[in-house]
């Protein structure tokens, strides 16, 4: 854990010094919203996970490499997890029992995607296309909500509702990376170019236990987010 976070801080403050070292840099910020699951693969494969909105934040330091061509670094946070909801039905003593569950994974990261990024003139407009690494960082603890409900014959007979906190512990890699695309367009106003784009996040590291199982998994999901860049230097 510590080895992992001296590692993200080192290549955060990498990319900063030479952010600072090149002419004509962008500043800006971005924020959106995380469609965010967990892929899984092996035992527990079947296991229903869906998409969970969640929030993300950036500061974007854009590092052109040509008029058409740039390096964008966006330290951020991101939220992320996954959402649970599974029904099932059977007959038990004549009686037919229907079972409901909802919940919710709640994970908060440290972000950063190193981007390349090409905007090709679109008339007014500038296309955005954008790929690269990223690499996030676990931050405080694992929340796990869930309610669940029981029919018997098509009445309520019980409804329980639990709201759990799991703490760091070596069932989870808190270190993470992986690959983003993404698509968009940009607006200039004057020097200020706002923009909106939407990506897919493709985790790469298993996030589960390297023992016991063979289960595997890994962070995925889409995002969408707006922003706005501006021009420091000459």
């Amino acid at each position: 854990m510590k080895k992992s976070v001296r590692q993200f801080l080192l290549l955060s403050l990498f990319t900063l010094a030479c952010s600072a070292s090149w002419a004509q840099v962008s500043l800006g910020v971005r924020g959106g919203a995380n469609f965010a699951t967990f892929a899984v693969s092996g035992d527990d494969q079947d296991f229903p996970f869906k998409p969970k909105a969640g929030l993300n934040f950036a500061l974007l330091f854009n590092l052109p490499i040509s008029g058409s061509t740039s390096i964008q670094i966006e330290p951020g946070f991101s939220q992320r997890g996954a959402r649970i909801s599974e029904k099932s039905e059977q007959l038990i003593n004549s009686q037919q029992v229907k079972i409901d569950i909802n919940g919710k994974l709640l994970v908060n990261y440290i972000e950063m995607p190193i981007l390349f990024q090409y905007r090709p003139q679109l008339g007014k407009l500038q296309g955005l296309l954008s790929i690269g690494p990223e690499v996030r960082l676990m931050t405080g603890n694992i929340r796990a909500k869930s309610r669940s409900k029981v029919y018997v014959d098509g009445e309520l007979v019980s409804d329980t509702s639990e709201d759990e906190s799991y703490g760091s512990s070596d069932d989870t890699n808190k270190f993470d990376f992986g690959l983003v695309g993404g698509a968009g367009v940009a607006y200039p106003l004057g020097t200020i170019k706002v923009f909106a784009e939407g990506r897919y996040h493709f985790g790469l590291r298993n996030l589960a236990s390297e023992g016991g199982d063979d289960s595997k998994v890994h962070n995925r999901g889409a995002s969408a987010h707006i922003g706005i860049l501006v021009p420091i230097g000459k």
